[in-house]
């Protein structure tokens, strides 16, 4: 017998299951290129020997901050956009050729938190460069989305894009029936009778309800103070327009939420003519090295294996969340 082979075959069914119960677990992230070494400047179009220049930066999709949240239960994680654009905008801060960012929005918002962060590293980058920034939302500029650009100088709107939806929600779902079914009983021991609220193994209670509904209206109250300042609005121009609906993007322009509808060369132009250049470059930034992709689209943590006691754990990460987000049909406190 070759003991060589042997021991290769027993190493390598070892890893195998190694790896199988990894993956079972949701902890596999496979790296299959170089980790990244930084930002390096694409150009969006040809230069045509323009030294000026425009950074686009996307913001796009669900608004969170991975350091804080694990991602969606067999859905991936969630992408850093706060951590992303503060790296961006510190680049576009030390270039002496930047005379304008433009925020490429398409996203339904985020939490509440991450929203509020996104608003507040744009408004220091306009204080501290004094470089405009123009949001210009595709298809999405919703909720903790439209809060963040509340930031900008300017906000645009593409002529099919869909703004607003102004509000608060915390999600929250009930499944104290089904765990009977399956024959799961919660002991949680908690110091106190509204250290569990919001727990989807209990039915809410009034005074669950009414904390609940006390949070929302804080922090409607902050989104309401943003937009009203972003958009110099009064309260009561406002308020008929912040119940949480979206609208077209030539509604939200006659309403005063965006300041113009147009395409993107229709704000190069803009862009050119308030800058007083003749002709921009329009660059982004991407990673030098190109990341790691995450193994079959999703992050760590996307797989969880199925036995009661993770059942338990996944409800309990579908706890109650503070959002700014629209999320039509989306969960609701019950």
């Amino acid at each position: 017998m070759d003991l060589s082979k042997t021991i290769t075959t027993r190493s390598g069914r070892a890893i195998f299951v190694a790896l199988g119960l990894l993956f079972l677990g949701g902890c596999v992230t496979v790296n299959l290129f170089p980790e990244d070494r930084g930002l390096v400047e694409k150009d969006l179009r040809p230069a045509g020997g323009a030294v000026e220049k425009v950074v686009f930066l996307p913001v796009r999709g669900f608004i969170g901050d991975q350091a804080n949240k694990k991602g969606t239960p067999f859905l991936g994680g969630r992408v850093n956009q706060v951590r992303q654009l503060e790296r961006e905008l510190d680049k576009a801060s030390r270039d002496p050729h930047v005379r304008g960012v433009v925020l490429e929005i398409d996203s339904p918002g985020g939490t509440v938190t991450a929203s509020d962060r996104l608003y507040h590293r744009i408004m220091l980058f306009r204080e501290r460069t004094r470089i405009p920034v123009v949001a210009f939302f595709g298809d999405l500029g919703a909720s903790g989305a439209y809060y963040a650009a509340m930031a900008a100088d300017e906000v645009w709107a593409h002529p099919t894009s869909v703004v607003g939806s102004i509000g608060v929600l915390i999600a929250n779902i009930g499944v104290e029936g089904l765990m009977k079914k399956v024959g799961i009983t919660d002991r949680t021991v908690a110091s106190g009778p509204e250290k569990e609220m919001g727990s989807p193994l209990r039915k809410m209670t009034p005074e669950d309800r009414a904390i609940f509904e006390g949070l929302v209206k804080d922090f409607y109250g902050n989104f309401l103070r943003v937009v009203e300042r972003g958009r110099k609005m009064t309260p009561e121009r406002l308020g008929p327009l912040a119940d949480g609906r979206v609208y077209p993007a030539s509604l939200a322009r006659s309403l005063g939420l965006v300041d113009r509808v147009g395409y993107r060369s229709d704000l190069v132009r803009h862009l050119e003519r308030i800058t007083k250049t003749q002709k921009l470059r329009l660059v982004t930034y991407e990673e030098s090295g190109g990341g790691s992709p995450p193994l079959f689209g999703m992050e760590a943590g996307g797989i969880s294996s199925v036995s009661a006691a993770a059942l338990v754990g996944l409800i309990r990460s579908l706890g109650p969340e503070p959002l700014y987000f629209w999320a039509p049909g989306g969960l609701t406190i019950k």
